[in-house]
């Protein structure tokens, strides 16, 4: 059931979508694949006055090299990029993560820049709105209490994308379009570490592109969840090397992808970087399994892949 009425536009080039959020005032959406989107309407996390359709902005369903850099336009959909070739040749991590993400029906829809701009999660906060009211509205939904923490006054949502996990792992960086400027910048910056709010994006920004670096590397992608599918990450683990340097990343354990580097040899070297990591984290009970099963896996899931990686590369 859709909750509040809105209007619908759909432009034909990120100009013209950013002219339409401005007349808005802010009080529009922009549409990707909708995989998030869209259920975030339904429950009435979302009340925008008008949803701007990306979809009819070709230009941005595009894969190209460019420079040193591949580009992937924000509305390639996950399967088509799971699909092309320079892919599965440079980014093993970027591939295992698109084949981890949810089910190929749902890949078919999601887009890469849908899917790296999903808001965090909670079992607290993702809910119908009739429920939300009976249980009292959290911090994320303006609220004055955290209720899966009593008491805290941080939100403890989890940022729950596969892709951004092992995009941070390759070092990539993202192309923002807005009403001011245009701008690119790492990945990892656009993250403010605040539940609530988790990114740095200024109003009317669209993320129109994301660059990886073109080197081949070698990497994998480990993810915690309930089912084989469909399921987001309770836990998610990527790793990726080149050139004797390897980042490891966790994802869906706080606001953003933490990431740290690894020095050779790796399979050494993990255990000091999970134990820094497991310092900067605090999982709490606001998912289907208990925080300290989530952070116990986070080794094991992290030197298994590594392992398995490292033995794949021989």
């Amino acid at each position: 059931m859709i909750t509040s009425k809105f209007e619908y536009k759909k432009p034909s080039t990120v100009g013209e979508a950013v002219q339409l959020y401005n007349e808005f005032r802010g009080k529009a959406v922009y549409l990707s694949g909708g995989t998030d989107l869209v259920p975030r309407i339904k429950l009435g996390l979302e009340k925008p006055g008008l949803v701007i359709d990306l979809k009819g902005i070709k230009l941005l369903t595009q894969i190209q090299e460019e420079g040193d850099f591949i580009k992937i336009g924000s509305l390639v959909r996950l399967f088509d990029l799971k699909q092309n070739e320079i892919v599965k040749n440079l980014f093993p991590a970027l591939l295992a993560s698109l084949d981890a993400t949810s089910c190929e029906t749902l890949q078919m829809t999601g887009t890469i820049g849908g899917n790296i701009l999903q808001d965090c999660r909670c079992i607290f906060y993702n809910q119908s709105e009739f429920w939300r009211r009976s249980k009292g509205f959290c911090l994320k939904m303006g609220g004055e209490k955290c209720n899966a923490v009593p008491g805290a006054k941080t939100c403890f949502a989890n940022y729950c994308s596969d892709n951004a996990t092992s995009l941070c792992t390759l070092k990539a960086e993202v192309e923002l379009v807005g009403p001011d400027r245009s701008r690119r910048i790492n990945l990892q910056d656009i993250y403010t570490n605040k539940s609530d709010k988790p990114f740095s994006i200024e109003p009317g920004e669209i993320l129109t592109s994301v660059f990886i670096p073109k080197e081949k590397t070698s990497g994998g992608y480990e993810k915690l969840r309930v089912r084989c599918a469909i399921d987001y990450p309770l836990l998610g683990v990527a790793f990726s090397s080149v050139n004797g340097v390897g980042r490891l990343a966790l994802g869906a354990v706080g606001a953003m992808p933490y990431v740290l580097e690894l020095q050779q040899p790796f399979a050494d070297t993990v255990t000091d970087a999970v134990d820094a990591i497991l310092n900067k984290i605090s999982p709490v009970n606001n998912t289907v399994l208990e925080r300290d099963y989530r952070k116990r896996m986070i080794p094991i899931l992290a030197k298994r892949l590594v392992n398995n990686v490292m033995e794949g590369a021989k």
